[in-house]
């Protein structure tokens, strides 16, 4: 069977990836640019194909690729944008357009191009990657949070509309792997305010794909991941 994780170039995606080609499946991993990083996944065996979602049409190469691949049988929707809102208006504008092609649009198109060929896999499934705080405000992200909450939006809508043929659910991260440019003061402050008091890693987000993947009777679902966190924010 095959999989497909967009945003493979790093941190979840590439760990996924790993995981999957572990697991005896065959990968296919979407990039938007080159990265050491890719070499490790092509020595795998993974199919890469370099696709910015960011633009119009960005998406298209990918969906042809993946027409030649009647084995897909798991998507897993990983890529994503983030970084403050900016300060100009016209900026903001311009960060929510690409933060909606990302988290949107990209997705919307995947998902009803890749539906037909999914539903001829028994136990087929389609996981989107959220995150926690789609259920909370946070105005200095404002157009992240509610691009994320819009890909949750498309999870449940698609979760009713390829049923009963394919299985659609979320995951929503937390503290999983903070970013190089977090300081311990910022990281110490997260972690006060997060139940289990430590940054979680990759493999439980990888514990709760292989649930999705396995677990038949799940459609519509979130799964939160995050020590508790969203204890604190929502």
């Amino acid at each position: 069977m095959r999989a497909l994780v967009t945003g493979c170039g790093r941190r979840l995606g590439f760990y996924l990836c790993e995981q999957l080609v572990a697991s005896g499946w065959q990968v296919t991993g979407s990039y938007r640019s080159e990265r050491p990083e890719l070499a490790q996944l092509r020595a795998l065996g993974v199919e890469l194909v370099q696709a910015d979602f960011a633009r119009e049409g960005g998406v298209d190469g990918l969906i042809a690729a993946l027409s030649a691949h009647e084995d897909l049988a798991l998507v897993i929707h990983n890529a994503s944008a983030f970084e403050p809102q900016a300060e100009d208006p016209a900026l903001q504008r311009e960060q929510f357009d690409r933060f909606y092609r990302v988290h949107m649009a990209a997705p919307f198109a995947l998902n009803h191009a890749l539906a037909p060929q999914l539903a001829r896999q028994p136990n087929a499934s389609i996981i989107h990657i959220t995150d926690i705080y789609i259920h909370a405000s946070a105005p200095q992200f404002a157009a992240y949070v509610a691009t994320k909450a819009g890909a949750h939006s498309l999870a449940m809508s698609f979760a009713r509309e390829l049923a009963p043929a394919v299985r659609v659910n979320t995951i929503e991260p937390g503290p999983i792997l903070f970013l190089d440019e977090h300081g311990d003061a910022w990281r110490q402050q997260v972690l006060a305010k997060t139940p289990l008091a430590r940054e979680g890693g990759l493999e439980p987000i990888w514990q709760a794909v292989k649930l999705l993947m396995e677990n038949d009777y799940m459609t519509g679902a979130s799964i939160r991941v995050d020590g508790g966190r969203s204890l604190a924010v929502i």
